[in-house]
């Protein structure tokens, strides 16, 4: 039985392994901005509650990347603790709104969302 489970378990695809912030980072924004759009009207769309998971799992790692950068001397970006604690939805969309759109279509939301913080708080 055990094999039997484990050979079914083999012939999903791989994008079901695939990490929240691995979504596309164009999709990912003009979803965003579609939401932004609607105003309180997107607290009862279905999309919304899925991309805050995506954008949390792109920030988490991108802090993780950034961490790891910062231990051996060549940090991602450099951003204080207050301005981590004030962006907001707003800013997350005009961040991502700064990269090009090329840029966002060869990006997942991970490397889009450390793209778009080594931007907006680069190391001096």
């Amino acid at each position: 039985m055990l094999r039997y489970v484990a050979a079914a378990g083999l012939t999903f695809s791989s994008a079901t392994w695939a990490a929240p912030g691995d979504v596309n980072a164009q999709a990912f924004y003009v979803d965003a901005v579609a939401l932004e759009n609607k105003g309180m009207r997107a607290l009862f769309d279905k999309r919304l509650k899925p991309m805050v998971a995506q954008m949390k799992d792109a920030g988490m790692r991108s802090g993780a990347a950034n961490k790891a950068g910062l231990a051996v001397g060549e940090p991602i970006y450099c951003m204080s603790k207050a301005a981590k604690k004030a962006i907001d939805a707003k800013d997350v969309i005009a961040m991502l709104g700064r990269l090009t759109d090329s840029e966002r279509r060869s990006s997942t939301l991970f490397e889009a969302w450390t793209m778009a913080l080594a931007r907006q708080f680069p190391c001096r």
